[in-house]
């Protein structure tokens, strides 16, 4: 649960952007946290004494009571991700939430109710919906697909108004108004309307009047007995017989309401007050994409700050937005002592590993960032991490208008086409590598300290394509190339001056898969791939460059190849040396050390994870807490290995004492490293035998032969191998 933060309004128009969130507290073993942008909020209602607001990926609401901001996702029992709308019915008293595919939730008190009709109607093109409205004992969707009707009695759905369009065409419905005996539907292609009315089968497009065919509509409110409805930038009025033209406004408009009894239009960072037939811009506000009136103070969905309360009778605001990154498009996972980096094309977001707490960065409006380095040294002036934009150049992290590159003549990169095309970056002892697109010199040694430059042009007709770079640790650079251009991985060594490309056929890379996305060391100085079509692994990658027939090695999983064809997307080695793969469509995996044991795989169906295509991972060594990044957001799954330490060191056993209630796994923690943990009974009957996972071990509460033990206190003897190193404790089973 996080806390009010505020925020003055600003324009977001700086080179460079920084916010702070309020931090969330740590996990506990093998449990999820969901880490999603709070920042873009598309739908708001009210209830309850509370305001909630629904973020793409996740909901938080404000509570007037205590005035603290509490989240509503997927990790807490929602059954999705993509939101589309929410609605706050107040005789059922639970949040109706309305997704992008279809699917419908009921959220009362951290209870959820899921209705997956429309989800999985067998109906083609989309099902998303764009407005929850209650009347009647009914609840209306309104959306792509027309109108879906829930009968609050009956809980469930009655009925549905699909293909309202002209000859029975589909028809898409942003939203709904109710006004007598009669209900109008604002459409893409005009306002429809019918009478309310159990005689009427408002299932027959026949039975809906039509008007205004031709203009998109997208919002409709009532204000002194009139009915009013916006299309892009035009207003139009309803006096009961006939609708009108009334005026238009210089920007389109995203809502329509009723503020201290004037009917008021929400545009592009302006309301517009009603004056006689026009509409003046009144006040300016934050982007938003709704708003919503309450007692006269107006909340916005703000495209940028969350939920954010605007006072008329001021000119500032709060921004009420939940601890999370900025944006949660995040392509790339970096890692340093004290935070998380995530990198995204317009900036990147960074988390303190300590007190959880999130920065933000927007180093352009218009960047196009490919990389960060940070472990390359720097002249005093400069900060970590160094940022690559492939049009734009090198920057420090301080830096938003001078590019810390000094392109001249002394550079060995050029501007093509009014880009410099740079790629990827690395960083070797003193020196930062960058690799470049489309140029004769594709990889590039750049001392920043002496800002001596070396250009190389390699002698493989793919150099000109890569995609990223990986340094080895005897400064081989392996550079993987665009699949387009026939993929596979270039390895160049400049001081040897010689390079080799490896491919898919045997004895010259035999990789699984032309497209490699991740290359990891595993504790034992493997180098893995991960690639479009498995993983695999070189067990001797210092000898790549010395000619000889070479094969990458693939472990055997239940008598077959280790992940045979499947899009391999990124790796992460945990201090167990156990392998975390990432997918392109079929979520997580945890192998054993070598990868012969499957230990977990978590997909969108099965866990917390927003979707089952993963774009980065990076596990946090001394939590053990894996970040994954989604198309559809980032959480992270704290796992059961942690960085080992030669001593046993501020031992936690929790819980302890345990429940009779608990199913959960009893946690040791700051265990010397890869500790063998024997657990007894009183009497020094071996109840269990453990390995420790680093410095982490977990025990299930259960025997040798998988029976729960019984109520006592049993004791902990835990050793490294040559039993120089010990340490002996107790847990209490109520």
């Amino acid at each position: 649960m996080g806390r009010r933060t505020i925020h003055i309004v600003l324009s977001i128009t700086c080179l460079l952007f920084s916010s702070k969130a309020i931090a969330q507290n740590n996990i506990p073993v093998l449990s999820w946290q969901t880490h999603f942008s709070y920042n873009q909020v598309n739908s708001l209602t009210a209830g309850e004494n509370k305001i909630f607001a629904a973020a793409n990926h996740s909901i938080f609401y404000l509570d007037f009571e205590d005035n603290s901001l509490n989240l509503i996702n997927k990790n807490t029992g929602l059954s999705d991700v993509d939101i589309a709308t929410i609605h706050y019915d107040n005789s059922l008293e639970a949040l109706v939430i309305g997704y992008r595919d279809g699917g419908i939730d009921f959220w009362s008190d951290g209870s959820v109710e899921t209705i997956s009709t429309v989800e999985e109607a067998n109906i083609t093109g989309s099902k998303s919906f764009r407005k929850i409205q209650s009347t009647n004992n009914r609840i209306y969707f309104s959306g792509d697909l027309g109108v879906v009707v829930y009968d609050k009695q009956r809980a469930q759905i009655i009925e549905s108004y699909l293909n309202l369009g002209l000859n029975g065409s589909q028809l898409s419905v942003n939203e709904l108004f109710f006004k007598n005996d009669s209900i109008y539907a604002i459409t893409e292609d005009g306002i429809l309307s019918a009478f309310n009315d159990a005689s009427v089968n408002l299932l027959d497009f026949n039975n809906w009047q039509r008007t205004l065919v031709g203009l998109a509509f997208e919002n409709i409110t009532e204000f002194n007995g009139e009915l009013y409805a916006s299309s892009d930038r035009d207003i139009f009025t309803y006096n009961g017989l006939e609708w009108t033209y009334l005026t238009s406004i210089n920007s389109d408009i995203k809502d329509l309401g009723v503020i201290e009894g004037n009917i008021t239009a929400l545009a592009n960072q302006a309301l517009f007050l009603r004056q006689g037939d026009e509409f003046i811009n009144s006040k300016p506000v934050i982007r938003s994409n709704e708003m919503l009136v309450l007692n006269n103070t107006i909340w916005l969905a703000s495209q940028d700050s969350g939920l954010t309360e605007q006072l008329l009778s001021m000119d500032g605001s709060q921004a009420y937005i939940p601890n999370g990154p900025v944006l949660d498009a995040n392509s790339q996972i970096y890692q340093t002592n004290n935070q998380l980096f995530f990198l995204h094309n317009s900036g990147y977001s960074a988390i303190n590993k300590d007190n959880r707490t999130w920065d933000a960065y927007i180093p352009f409006s218009n960047s196009n960032l490919t990389d960060l380095v940070f472990d390359v040294s720097l002249p005093t002036a400069l900060e970590a991490p160094i940022r690559s934009d492939f049009n734009g150049g090198i920057f420090s992290a301080q830096s938003s208008t001078n590019l810390l590159l000094d392109f001249s003549n002394q550079s060995t990169i050029e501007r093509v086409n009014n880009s410099y095309g740079i790629q990827a970056m690395a960083a070797f002892e003193s020196d930062l590598w960058i690799t470049t697109r489309n140029s004769n010199l594709s990889m590039h040694g750049w001392n920043i300290i002496t800002d001596t430059w070396t250009g190389y042009q390699l002698g493989n007709s793919r150099a000109p394509f890569p995609t990223n770079l990986f340094i080895a640790n005897n400064a081989d650079k392996w550079i993987t190339i665009d699949e387009s251009e026939g993929g596979g991985i270039l390895v160049f060594n400049e001081s040897s001056n010689r390079e080799r490309y490896l491919n898919i056929n045997g004895g010259q890379g035999g990789l699984p898969g032309r497209k490699v996305n991740d290359i990891a060391y595993d504790e034992d100085q493997f180098l893995w791939l991960a690639t479009d079509g498995g993983v695999a692994f070189f067990p001797r990658p210092d000898d790549v460059l010395e000619g000889s027939a070479l094969t990458a090695s693939i472990p055997i999983f239940e008598n077959r190849l280790l992940l045979r064809n499947e899009h391999i997307t990124a790796i992460s080695i945990d201090p167990a040396n156990r392998k975390w793969f990432g997918s392109l469509n079929n979520g997580l995996w945890l192998f054993s050390e070598t990868g012969e044991e499957l230990i977990y795989h978590f997909t969108a169906e099965n866990s917390p994870l927003p979707s089952n295509q993963i774009l980065a991972i990076e596990l946090n060594p001394s939590s053990g807490e894996l970040f994954i990044a989604t198309d559809k957001g980032l959480v992270s799954f704290r796992s059961d290995a942690t960085e080992g330490q030669s001593t046993h060191s501020n031992v936690k056993i929790y819980p302890n004492p345990v429940s009779p209630s608990f199913q959960g796994n009893i946690v040791l923690e700051g265990l010397v490293n890869n500790a063998r943990v024997k657990i007894t009974d009183v009497s020094g009957k071996l109840v269990k035998d453990l390995r420790a996972n680093g410095s982490t071990a977990i025990w299930n509460v259960r025997d040798l032969s998988n029976a729960r033990v019984s109520t006592g206190v049993y004791l902990v003897f835990s050793s490294n191998s040559d039993g120089s190193e010990t340490y002996v404790g107790k847990i209490v089973v109520i």
